[in-house]
């Protein structure tokens, strides 16, 4: 795979659990500075394919390349491949016995090998851009569920990686809180921080998405422009979909 600005690239992927077949043949390419959006309705594999493409998950077949590297070959080093992959969960995911900068440093600290004092700096500086240093010394039991969400984006960003993935990063957070985080998200993708984000915030996709791929049933059933596939899709699927999230929102915003 010779594009040097292709960060990651996967090639016909399909997953099975027993009988279910989850993935269907899912292909796509995210090249550097890129921000990919993926939605669709529920069961249709989108955390599937999240967790594969972080080797979470083995697929049954398929190929994923990282900046060139075949990581779907078994002899690849599963911990090094992780760390060129941030991963902001749905549920945060910290430690809630460390603070926040501690929650940021501890992969710097245990994976990179680092000099505590090294770490920290870069923690500091990462809870800094998600607007986060004043509450550096704080547990998770202190911060709202925003701020969670961002400390786990610092988390994601002091690793330095090829790629962020985001499984629905404001799923689990009350309406007021899921600004602050989407802002952080679309500073980072100002940024040209390489993404790939699971999401139904379709503000967000629109504003920032380079390309919007919709799921349903195991496949990607439409992909194109966020804008367009939004507010003009073809496929009945996402027209049913884009409709229902639309009903929805019109309701919350009464």
């Amino acid at each position: 795979m010779p594009d040097d600005d292709i960060v990651l690239k996967v090639e016909d992927l399909y997953k099975s659990y027993g009988k279910i077949a989850v993935l269907k043949g899912i292909s796509f390419e995210v090249r550097r500075g890129e921000t990919k959006i993926i939605c669709g309705p529920s069961g249709s594999g989108k955390s599937t394919l999240l967790r594969c493409l972080n080797l979470l998950t083995r697929p049954d077949k398929g190929r994923i390349w990282l900046e060139g590297e075949d990581i779907t070959n078994r002899n690849v080093d599963i911990n090094k491949v992780r760390q060129k992959i941030g991963f902001v969960f749905q549920e945060f995911n910290l430690f809630n016995h460390l603070t926040a900068l501690k929650n940021v440093s501890i992969g710097l600290e245990v994976v990179k090998k680092m000099k505590k004092e090294e770490a920290h700096r870069i923690a500091l500086e990462m809870l800094k851009k998600v607007g986060l240093s004043e509450h550096a010394h704080k547990y998770p039991a202190e911060l709202s569920g925003g701020q969670k969400q961002r400390v786990a984006i610092a988390r994601a960003l002091a690793m330095n990686p090829a790629v962020i993935f985001y499984d629905e990063p404001t799923s689990a957070l009350d309406p007021q809180l899921i600004g602050e985080v989407l802002e952080v998200m679309k500073a980072l993708a100002r940024e040209k921080v390489t993404s790939v984000v699971v999401t139904h915030e379709m503000g967000f996709a629109q504003t920032v998405g380079d390309e919007l791929l919709f799921m349903c049933d195991g496949k990607i059933v439409e992909r194109g422009p966020p804008m367009e596939i939004i507010r003009k899709p073809k496929c009945e699927e996402t027209k049913k979909f884009f409709q229902r999230i639309h009903e929805l929102y019109a309701r919350e915003t009464r």
